[in-house]
Formats: structure tokens, sequence, C-alpha cells
């Protein structure tokens, strides 16, 4: 028997990076939809967040080892050929020297190699999974400390061709992936939950149909930039495999779930459970060439030249059961052809009869009234009062002219108009103007809604800027919240307090690490020590400490070369006295112990 597997890891709070708002919430809302709603055992899932619990008797706090222990423990003790297995991955991805790292939540920004996640690696463990049935969902938030221009998902998207493990970028080259108050969750997680509620995803092929469409439009709807998926099959032919278990034992309400604005289709008669499927969040600056310019395993199924355009898949038959018997049908028709013409014809002759009456019926031009018939029907008395509007209450007088105020329509266009810009301030001067459309107007629910959405937006520009670390930015877009959901309106107001003490706490560290890049003197090692000494002054959790861990690596690195160049020179104390200075924890600390012992065992000759 044919079972059905899931690992969907979360990661929010981070040890030594600046946390994030919905990862956690992306890895449980997809854990629930395949235990409660798809029919996953429980027992075969792993949840891995910042609060789940224990299983099969180990943590499950995503910690480095325990993600790469349970992957495994889940991949060998777990599964058997035939199964079908999801893996969610959502929290912070990086690249470093063109290698794609998920980072846990002990993940240190200095030390990437030693406490990052290679993707490699976990694409290699899925590999070796006894199913051959493997989907990889890639969606990883870009951390701060990754420089622009890096190629964070290129990698990714290499080994998934190489592998053969068909996988989804939750978005295209020089796109970003993003999350939103309004949803309480990842825009790619969002529309991949109404895809596989819909029915519409039971496929491969399906699923990047779905995404391709729903993606955009969910952006667009929340005023964010494009975000496109992006489907890597190698071969193509895996496009047609199914990814979800048989959906006879599904009811279709309980697939249209909470999302019942999404059309539900009927699915295609393929063979169910043969797919695998392993999922994680990335945002993809730049992935190696364009979907358009990519080899056909590369592109998005849709564009695929070996897979039909609209062959099988997952769209919904429409045939209706009478249509079956052609003859019947062709009967049919020529009879409603017939009656139809019939039909048109009685309405055209009524409209010329009508039209045209008097000319049938000879009647002449009517003569004017008698004097009685005056008497009796006097003519309508002509005064200012019927020429004006019975009712001008938004009439504003302006000497002799009248000019009308405009309508809760053009009002509410108007405040649209604002949100060309997308700043925090824009977003609020629509919500103030369509705050104006009286409660008794029809346009007002429709306006109430629009205003939660934008000051919701106002609340995720605040978030962005206090995430890259603008916490001045991140104050001015909170203070323009307005105060319609009275709950983010107070969440506003302890987020600014929090940001003001950061603030404080940035300015303190900027100058920090200003002085301590003062210290630093090219070719003294000794220099480069005293900038560390400073810099480690900086806790975890707090402002700019992403930057003085990064400019920690970079100085035990210049007095590792120091220290090299030293023992290259024949200056042996001096180069182990330059390499004793490299801090523990980075990088470069147990290269430095090793030349230090292979210079020091040069001594002792």
């Amino acid at each position: 028997m044919k079972h059905h597997a899931c690992i969907a890891i979360g990661i929010n709070q981070y040890q030594l990076l600046q946390p994030l708002s919905y990862a956690q919430e992306d890895a449980e809302a997809l854990y629930g939809f395949l235990t409660e709603e798809a029919g996953f055992a429980p027992e075969g899932c792993l949840l891995m967040t910042d609060s789940s619990p224990s299983l099969w008797g180990q943590s499950t706090y995503p910690s480095r080892e325990n993600i790469l222990r349970l992957t495994q423990n889940l991949c060998a003790e777990h599964l058997q050929q035939g199964d079908l297995l999801w893996c969610f991955f959502s929290g912070y991805g990086v690249s470093y020297e063109g290698k794609d790292y998920l980072m846990p939540a002990d993940g240190n920004p200095a030390d990437i190699q030693g406490t990052g996640i290679p993707v490699e690696l976990l694409l290699n463990t899925l590999k070796n999974a006894p199913t051959e049935r493997v989907l990889v969902l890639v969606d990883m938030n870009r951390s701060q400390i990754v420089k622009a221009g890096e190629t964070i998902g290129s990698q990714t998207a290499d080994l998934a061709r190489d592998l053969e493990i068909p996988t989804v970028l939750s978005c295209r080259p020089n796109q970003v992936s993003r999350e939103t108050s309004a949803l309480r969750q990842g825009f790619f997680t969002t529309a991949l939950l109404e895809g596989l509620r819909s029915g519409q995803c039971m496929t491969i092929k399906g699923l990047d149909r779905f995404l391709s469409d729903r993606l955009p439009e969910l952006c667009d709807h929340h005023l964010r930039p494009k975000q496109e998926p992006l489907m890597v099959v190698n071969p193509p032919g895996k496009a047609h495999l199914v990814i979800l278990p048989d959906a006879g034992g599904v009811p279709t309400a309980a697939l249209a779930g909470r999302n019942g604005n999404v059309t539900v289709g009927a699915a295609d008669g393929l063979d169910r459970g043969q797919m695998a499927v392993a999922t994680a969040r990335i945002n993809l600056p730049n992935a190696a060439g364009s979907a358009i310019d990519a080899p056909v395993d590369r592109l998005p199924v849709s564009q695929a030249n070996a897979i039909p355009a609209g062959g099988g898949g997952d769209r919904p038959n429409l045939q209706k059961p009478e249509d079956a018997d052609s003859g019947s049908s062709d009967k049919s028709f020529l009879q409603q052809l017939v009656l139809w013409s019939g039909a048109t014809a009685l309405v055209l002759l009524l409209g010329v009869f009508l039209t045209n009456r008097s000319i049938f019926i000879g009647q002449q031009e009517a003569e004017p009234p008698s004097p009685a018939e005056n008497a009796q029907n006097p003519p309508p008395q002509k005064s200012t009062a019927a020429i004006l509007p019975q009712k001008q209450p938004q009439a504003v007088q302006a000497g002799s002219g009248t000019k009308q105020a405009p309508s809760s329509q053009q009002v509410w266009a108007e405040a649209k108009t604002f949100l060309k810009d997308g700043s925090a301030s824009s977003f609020n001067r629509a919500v103030v103007k369509a705050r104006t459309i009286p409660a008794s107007d029809p346009l007002y629910p429709q306006a109430q809604q629009d205003i939660e959405r934008w000051s919701l937006t106002i609340l995720d520009i605040a978030n962005g800027r206090a995430t890259r670390g603008d916490f001045s930015g991140a104050i001015g877009a909170a203070k323009l919240m307005p105060d319609v959901n009275k709950a983010v309106y107070n969440q506003s107001k302890e987020a600014i307090a929090q940001w003001e003490e950061l603030s404080k706490e940035q300015q303190v560290n900027t100058t920090l690490l200003s002085v301590a890049k003062g210290q630093i003197k090219r070719g003294v090692a000794s220099s480069y020590s005293k900038g560390i000494q400073q810099a480690t002054e900086i806790q975890p959790g707090e402002p700019k400490y992403e930057e003085a861990q990064q400019l920690i690596g970079q100085w035990s690195e210049a007095i590792l070369k120091i220290a090299q160049l030293r023992g290259s020179q024949g200056k042996l104390k001096d180069a182990v006295e330059a390499a004793s200075l490299v801090p523990s924890g980075t990088k470069s600390y147990q290269p430095a112990q090793k030349a230090i012992a292979s210079w020091k065992a040069k001594l002792k000759r």
C-alpha cells in the first residue's frame, strides 16, 4: 500500500538573523491542509517550526542538526517505493561562493558554510529516498546579508535539472518572493493552497498552470510587484505525474476549503500517488538565463514543447452527457435552429409594426385637443421649482453658478489613483479619501474592504523597512496607519515603540562599527584584532549585528592571510603570533589552528 508523507519547515525566529513574519504560518497551513484535507497520515508527516511538538521521540526545533537528522530519518525509515512525499521549507536562504544554502534557526551569517544547509545536500537526501517521486517548491526569503547581484536559486535550478527532481521556484529571475499582513502568509503559499483546494492541481502541469495565473493576480490585487513562478522539469514527461493522493476520497467541498472563489474543476484520469513533493521559500534575484532562453527542462511547464498546450492535464471536462450521441445532437440542433429562426422573425416583424403602426392602420396625425379637453386636462404650469432638481443636498452655491459635489463612485476612483507610487503616504491618502464615502452608500462595503486592505499594506511597508534596518522609515510609515482595524492599529503602535528603541541601538552600533573600521591598518594583524573586539560588542538580535558578523569574518580572514604571508617568509614566530588572533567561531579559525601547529612543529626542529 502506498503512503503519503510530508516535511513542513517554517522558521520565524532566528537566533542570529532578523525574524520573519509568516514563514511558520506558511508551514503550518500546508501541513494542516495535507493532514486534515488531503488525507495524509499525521504519523508520517513532520512539522518543524519554532513551537512544533516533538516527533518520534525527537525535538522538531528547526536547527541545522535536527533538520538534517529528521529528514534523513524520514527518507530512510518511513518511505518505500511509490510513496508520495512533500517537504516544505519556509525561511531564509543565501548564496555563498556560487552555492545555495537554506538557513536553519541557528544559522550564522558569519559562517554560512558551517551552519547553513546546502541545497545540494537536501536534494541528494531526497534523491536517495526509496521513492523517486519528488517535486521541489522553493520559496526562500533573501537575508540582509545577501549582496545585490548574487544569484540565489540559480544553483538550485541547475541541481534540480541534473538530479531530475521537478522543481517550482516561487519567482522568476530579478523578482522577489513576498508576504503580506493582509493574507498573513506568503503570496506563494497562499496561491499554492488555493490551487490545491481548487482541484485543478492534481498534476505538476496543473499546478504550474494555476500558479502562473493566480500568483501574479494575488500580487496585483494587493498592489505588490509582480511575482511569477518558474518550473524546472527534467525530463518534461514528468509534468504529467500526479502530486496528490487519489482525490476520490476527498470531497470537492473539502478541496475548495476556505477559498470558495476558486473554480473547482474535474481532475484528469491519470493514476494517483505518482509524485513526491519538497517545498521551500526562495527569492530569486537572477537565476541563470531567462525562461525563454533556457533549455526546455528549465521552462515553465506551460511553455515546454514536449507538453501539449491543451491536451489532457487538469482542465475540467465540460462535455454534457447528452453530447455523447452525435446523431441525436445534430437532430436537436436543427430543431432548435428552426424554432429560434421563427421566433427571431416574429420579433422583427412586431418591431416594424409597432414602429410604423400609423401607416399600417391608416391613422392620421392626431388632431389638436378640443377646448373641452383642455379644460379637463390643463397643461402643467411652468415654474422654477419644476426646472430645478428636487433635492440638492451636496450642491455648492458659487455666485450665480452651481457646482455639484463628486459622487461616491468618483471619490472611490480618485482614492485608487493615489496608489500609483506604492508609498505608505499614498495608501494613507487613499484611505482618507475612501473614508468619506457614507455608510448609506451602496459602495460603502466595498470601500471598507479596500480601506482595511490598504491599511494592512501600510503595515507591510513599515515591516519591510524595519526588516531592512530602516527603523526611522518604518516608524514614519507606521504613523500613517489609520485606526480602521483596532487590533492592527494597536499592533502598529507597539511596533513603533519597539522600533524607536531599536533605532537608538542602531545609532549606537553604527558608531561602534565606524570606530572599529577606523582601527584597521592594512598589514597589521593587531589592528584587525582590535576591530574584531569592538564588533563583537554588538549582540545577536541587535541592529547591525549581521553587518558586524560579516566584518568579523572578513577581518579574521585578513589576519589569517597576514599570518600565512609571514609563514611563507620564514617568520614563523610572527606567523604564530598573528594566527593566534583569529577568533573562534569564524571559518578562518580551524585553518589558523592547523597552520599554528605546523609552524610550531617547524620551530621545534
